[in-house]
């Protein structure tokens, strides 16, 4: 086989080169130059073409689509308008009867839909919304029955769609709609909350094709005028018409259009526009399908757009080649000279070379002096072989001997296991190219088998004949260790009690450090970094005065360091006793500038054993007085609501006796007998009811432990009439129902029990009144008897009990009100009247805005 011999260069071929090379790359620049000069002016152009067409198809679409919003806004407002007349008619005809209550009859409220009727288009609709009876508006409901093109007999028919309505509840508007004629009603329906009464009105059958035809009509014309070179044209291929085609407000026939211009591309849409073909193929086409209407829109500028892109283009196109020509000449004139230059030059550099070589000898000797005296060790990688080479160094650093480690397998193998993975995959990314130095860190088996830190940096160099990589080794191992240390006297300051500080050392001891711990004392780091909280705010002030005195006799004294407890205050305000060491920082001139410390807190030391049994002492006495007080609060409580029930019974009563008593006054001597008597028996009906009120409270007050036969039913009513005063107040509404029972029991307590329950819900309604002004508080009472069993049910809506805190509303003094409101035993008691005293079961859980309580007595 035989091999080419390499051509060597003499400086005079060199020369050559550098005369003719220029000159041939200036020529070659120049072609190449006016090629992709044409190639990016025409792409230019071609980009430009297709921006310029969009923007005009977005442009267009823009218009278009506003213009189509505008269409149906306009078509639609007619539907809001019947709105409004259906909410007005149905609100005012729903609020004329509820004023009348029970009086008025279904013959009168006939009479009247059918005054409103004559005097709107509206048709009326009334029916039961219990039984679905229909009381008026049977045409408008047969009307229903052609739109839906229902099977079923009219009375069914009837039934259902009534339920539907109801169904669909109240206060809602309905759209029914005429699909095979395309027309549209509106209905409007209202509950009538003082019967079971639905009433409600359908409004005129709307057409909603000639309401869209006649809203394109009304606005396309004057709409195009505000647009200089666009205009809108509107085609209904059913009657067959164009209007505003040529923008000037005109009804033209499509077939007249046709024939007079063939050539329009507006024409195209025309033909392509039938019964047959709906399909829109122009972002400039909103077509009404269901109507068979067609919008379009027109412009006349895009023509001359492109005109001037296409002079624009050729204008370019002439100045770019004619540069690239000038400058062509000019890079010939200017390499000729260089060339010139550079061989009369060309002869000092070469010795210049000469010398150049001398020094980089000198250079190469030093840098091999400078690696013998480096404390790092150098090794090198024969990545062919894989075969590596350790200096003296690298291997007194580990402790082994030449030839111990011999390739790269070997020395991978003493790497440890945990950072062996990430040490390949950066060593494979270095050799393919992704990393331009391999850096890494990590734990290398030593002779003695103990593991040693190191730092490696090192470059992989290739060739076509060979492949190696040089590699520098730095002992690392003690600065880990330390780091380790430090990491781990961090974490125990942060998660310790000790707080680390930073003092600057002026009047106020300005903070500069603090460490994460301060958080056990309440405070964040930031407070301290922001000087929102200073250090001496931390102290207690009657320590603060103590603490400064101390730290400045031990600066005078020239100690290194001083100690002090003292006392400081957490972030909620308590007092603790903390053990502080600080020692002196000084500047070059031995001023004391900062002061570096700790705080430990020693509180629990502070503590005696006598302090301890004093303070536990202290609150025993505490919790008895406190639950002595909530005890007297809730006597004198229940004492009070009595007299306030009792006074709020009395007030209307005595009013009457007083004005019975003035009118005795002023008409005394001019009264007959008759009139006497009857002054006297009304006076007498007062003074009575007063009566039967302190029977009725006393009653309910008076303690009983005998088990009594009584009515639940009747017991529960006349438990209300205990609350009634603030229910009135608090607008609270009580419902009872189901079938009532006799039982054994303890009436008295049992009373007590749904008062308890009663009153809970009372105040649960008067706090959700504070936050909604429309609430109505509604209580249910439900009896219903199991077996031998009888259940009562007590449900309301004024709030849910939070689900953490519900299971223990039963516990004594456990109370979600403030303390002036409540003590937390009523409850309890209740709980321990049911279950203990009267063998029941009492339960409360949570339903959808409220609670319920369950109460389970035997028979």
């Amino acid at each position: 086989m035989f091999f080419k011999k390499r051509k060597f260069y003499t400086l005079l071929d060199i020369k050559k080169q550098l005369v003719f090379t220029p000159i041939i790359f200036v020529f070659l620049l120049s072609a190449i130059s006016i090629i992709v000069i044409v190639s990016v002016l025409g792409f230019q152009k071609q980009n430009q073409t297709k921006l310029l067409l969009q923007e005009e198809s977005f442009k267009k679409q823009s218009l278009l689509t506003e213009f189509i919003s505008d269409i149906k806004f306009n078509a639609s407002s007619s539907f809001d308008r019947s709105e409004s007349k259906l909410n007005n008619a149905v609100t005012e005809i729903s609020g004329f009867i509820k004023n009348f209550k029970d009086d008025i009859s279904l013959k009168d409220i006939e009479k009247l839909l059918q005054k409103y009727e004559q005097e709107s288009d509206l048709n009326f609709v009334f029916f039961n919304n219990k039984t679905y009876e229909l009381y008026y508006g049977k045409d408008a409901i047969s009307y229903l029955i052609k739109i839906t093109a229902s099977k079923i007999n009219q009375k069914s028919f009837q039934y259902h769609i009534l339920k539907y309505i109801r169904y669909i509840g109240d206060s809602n508007l309905i759209y029914w709609i005429d699909k095979q004629k395309r027309k549209i009603q509106l209905s409007f329906f209202k509950d009538i909350d003082t019967k079971p009464w639905y009433i409600g009105a359908f409004s005129k059958i709307d057409d909603m094709k000639n309401s869209t035809r006649k809203s394109i009509l009304t606005s396309i014309f004057q709409k195009s005028k505000y647009f200089a070179n666009n205009y809108f044209w509107f085609y209904d291929y059913d009657l067959g018409y164009v209007y505003n085609y040529y923008n000037k407000g005109q009804k033209i026939d499509a077939k007249y259009i046709l024939e007079k211009d063939r050539l329009n591309s507006s024409n195209e849409i025309l033909r392509k526009y039938d019964k047959n073909n709906q399909q829109n193929f122009s972002n400039s086409i909103y077509n009404f399908s269901k109507y068979n209407f067609l919008v379009s829109i027109k412009s006349e500028s895009l023509h001359t757009k492109l005109s001037n892109l296409e002079f624009e283009y050729d204008s370019k196109l002439t100045i770019s080649i004619s540069i690239v020509c000038i400058l062509a000449l000019l890079f010939i004139i200017a390499s000729t000279v260089f060339s010139k230059f550079i061989n009369k030059i060309f002869h000092r550099y070469n010795k210049r070379l000469e010398t150049r070589n001398i020094m980089y000898k000198k250079w190469k000797d030093r840098y091999e002096l400078a690696i013998i005296a480096s404390n790092d060790g150098l090794w090198d990688i024969d990545l062919k072989t894989k075969h590596i080479y350790f200096s003296k160094k690298w291997l007194e650093m580990i402790g082994y001997k030449d030839g111990d480690i011999d390739n790269l397998d070997d020395w991978f193998d003493l790497i440890h296991k945990d950072d062996k993975p990430l040490v390949q995959a950066k060593f494979n990314e270095h050799l393919k190219g992704k990393r331009e130095h391999f850096i890494s860190e990590y734990r290398i088996k030593t002779k003695d088998n103990s593991y040693k830190w190191i730092l490696v940096r090192g470059k992989a160099f290739k060739d076509k004949h060979y492949k190696r990589m040089l590699m520098m080794s730095m002992d690392i191992d003690q600065r880990k260790k330390l780091t380790k240390e430090l990491q781990y006297v961090d974490l125990l300051v942060e998660y310790g009690r000790i707080v680390i500080f930073k003092w600057k050392y002026d009047e106020e001891l300005t903070i500069q450090y603090i460490s994460k711990s301060i958080q056990s004392y309440g405070y964040d780091t930031k407070d301290f970094e922001s000087k929102k909280i200073k250090y001496l705010d931390f102290v207690l002030a009657e320590d603060i005065k103590e603490l400064k005195e101390d730290i400045k006799k031990a600066i005078e004294n020239d100690d290194k360091s001083f100690t002090k407890i003292h006392r400081v205050k957490d972030k909620n305000g308590e007092i603790r006793w903390v053990f502080n060491r600080t020692i002196f920082l000084k500047d070059d001139f031995g001023n004391v500038t900062h002061l570096y410390g700790y705080v430990n807190d020693i509180t629990q030391m502070k503590l005696t054993e006598e302090q301890l049994k004093q303070k536990i002492a202290h609150e025993v006495e505490k919790n008895t007085q406190k639950d002595r007080i909530l005890v007297q609060q809730s006597k004198l409580a229940a004492m009070g609501e009595m007299l306030g029930n009792i006074a709020h019974q009395w007030r209307q009563p005595l009013n009457n006796i007083n004005l019975l008593t003035h009118f005795i006054r002023d008409s005394y001597g001019k009264l007959s007998k008759e009139e006497l008597d009857s002054i006297i028996k009304d006076a007498k009906l007062q003074i009575d009811y007063m009566s039967q009120t302190i029977d009725d409270f006393r009653n309910f007050y008076q303690p009983n432990k005998d088990k009594v036969e009584f009515d639940i039913k009747e017991t529960i009513l006349q438990s209300i009439k205990v609350v009634e005063t603030q229910f009135e107040k608090n607008e609270v509404k009580v419902n009872i129902s189901g079938k009532s029972a006799l039982i054994i029991n303890y009436k008295n307590e049992f009373e007590q029990v749904i008062v308890n329950i009663l009153n809970n819900a009372n105040d649960a309604a008067l706090i959700k009144k504070q936050k909604q002004n429309d609430f109505s508080p509604m209580i249910d009472i439900n009896l219903k008897i199991l077996d031998s069993k009888i259940k009562i049910t007590i449900s309301n809506n004024c709030g849910e009990v939070p689900n953490d805190i519900i299971d223990r509303i039963f516990e004594p003094y456990f109370t979600t009100k403030f303390e002036n409101q409540g003590t937390g035993v009523g409850l309890y008691m209740a709980k321990t009247i049911i279950e203990k005293n009267m063998e029941g079961k009492i339960n409360v859980t949570n339903i959808k805005d409220g609670v319920c309580f369950n109460i389970i007595l035997p028979l």
